[in-house]
């Protein structure tokens, strides 16, 4: 063979190569770590139907664009930052960070409630982004809507803790602006008869409509 046909052909194969390497990055699926509460986690949904949460739902239906990792606990406020730094030991990789909190800090009707939530959740990010890389993804994440005649032994300060979480949703979006982040709410996406068990967590059909509203913002398309 002619050396200058083999030298083409060489060069044909490294091109090659490079195509079909670009193809497997392309068909990998972006990482999304999701820290958030017992929303996030579905401990409240009955055992058959946990796999109905809203953040499994999204990777069914991202069509294998998206691998969710779900660090949902019950209980959670945003003052987990040593559950978050420790999450961070264990996560290698992340392409996105979802920060879904503020449902159990609405619990506090202080006037220091959003600000420490704020405090806290920036410390998060600073941590992500020193552990990533300074250019990590974000996206804040509003706290959903409650049904206020359907809370348990917080209903006396149902109206406040209502205001709390749009306080806090306040709060993240302007915490998301101010460190380049992206921002959604769930606030007002959950239906009303959705909250009907506690007032707090939605049910099969409250998580898809969780699922339907967040799939957009998490596609790599989307961005």
């Amino acid at each position: 063979m002619p050396a200058s046909l083999s030298l083409r052909l060489c060069a044909w194969m490294f091109g090659l190569c490079l195509v079909m390497a670009g193809q497997a990055r392309a068909a990998e699926p972006r990482v999304v770590i999701v820290f958030g509460d017992s929303i996030t986690a579905g401990t409240a949904l009955p055992k058959d139907q946990q796999t109905q949460v809203w953040v499994r739902l999204v990777e069914a239906q991202s069509g294998g664009k998206l691998q969710m990792l779900n660090e949902g606990k019950g209980g959670r406020p945003t003052d987990s930052v040593k559950e978050f730094e420790a999450m961070l030991s264990r996560r290698p990789k992340a392409d996105l960070l979802v920060i879904a909190l503020g449902t159990n800090d609405s619990r506090d009707i202080s006037e220091q409630c959003v600000p420490k939530a704020v405090a806290n959740v920036r410390a998060m990010i600073t941590k992500a982004r020193d552990q990533y890389g300074q250019g990590l993804a974000v996206l804040l994440v509003g706290p959903p809507n409650i049904r206020k005649d359907a809370l348990g032994p917080t209903k006396p300060i149902a109206d406040q803790r209502d205001a709390k979480l749009r306080e806090l949703g306040a709060g993240f979006e302007a915490l998301a602006k101010e460190l380049h982040c992206d921002f959604t709410t769930q606030y007002g996406i959950i239906p009303e008869a959705s909250l009907a068990s506690d007032g707090v967590h939605p049910d099969v059909a409250g998580n898809e409509a969780i699922a339907k509203a967040m799939l957009p913002k998490l596609l790599p398309a989307s961005r």
